[in-house]
């Protein structure tokens, strides 16, 4: 019997040696997990690193079992672009085994009136309105909440890109095809129509508005309409 406690020993201290080796290998995927670097590619506006950490680590927490090079990281990729107000997301395993994440955030171009109010980018995407100090954007109306909005966004993206109109647009409303707009600084709905032959339109209304500045004949009108070609027809009420 003596002679076989050297055996039952040496089975014992292997078994203590697995026992701590696999311990040892859980804690450390564990901690390699928390490990998260996240990077915003611009100054985020609606999330922040402890959001992201929080669902990467929910994620990693089932698959801490595994190997790390098991782990699918578009599928992480792919959970982050779920959220509505990530327009693109990788991750990556840096050599030391931490995950790095570098997310890009939508840039709303235009708020939705809608209950909730949303925001919508330049690829008509939307997401979740949070009241932001620094933004002014122009607030889009419909009478039907099933159009599609990637034309709108389209539209208000080359609307704002005119110097003028990024000041001035305050409100674009869709009402059946025919866009009608109300500016910041002027009394009058403007009849805009469709996006055809935006440029002449804009360039129409610039010419009413500054001759709106500076004659009194011009002003009281109710509605001016940019759809005739070569001439803008003005209404009073």
């Amino acid at each position: 019997m003596k002679r076989n406690k050297p055996y039952f020993f040496l089975v014992f201290m292997f078994l203590v040696l697995i026992g701590v080796s696999w311990f040892s290998y859980q804690r450390n995927q564990a901690r390699e997990a928390e490990n998260i670097e996240v990077e915003f590619f611009q100054s985020p506006r609606f999330l922040d690193t402890t959001l992201v950490n929080k669902m990467l680590t929910q994620n990693w927490n089932v698959k801490s079992v595994q190997e790390k090079e098991s782990l699918d990281l578009s599928m992480l990729e792919d959970q982050l672009k779920s959220i509505a107000e990530i327009e693109n997301a990788e991750v990556y395993m840096l050599p030391q085994g931490e995950l790095s994440v570098s997310i890009t955030e939508r840039t709303p171009t235009f708020m939705i009136e809608a209950d909730p109010p949303l925001y919508g980018d330049s690829n008509g995407a939307v997401f979740p309105y949070v009241s932001i100090e620094d933004l002014n954007l122009p607030v889009f109306k419909s009478e039907t909440s099933s159009s599609s909005l990637y034309e709108t966004a389209s539209l208000i993206s080359k609307l704002t890109n005119d110097p003028f109109l990024k000041l001035e647009l305050e409100t674009l409303f869709l009402e059946g095809s025919t866009y009608k707009m109300r500016l910041k600084s002027y009394p009058f709905e403007v009849i805009l129509g469709n996006a055809n032959t935006l440029n002449e339109k804009i360039e129409k209304l610039k010419v009413f508005c500054a001759f709106q500045n500076v004659q009194d004949t011009l002003s009281g009108y109710e509605q001016i309409n940019l759809t005739y070609s070569n001439q803008v027809v003005a209404t009073t009420p």
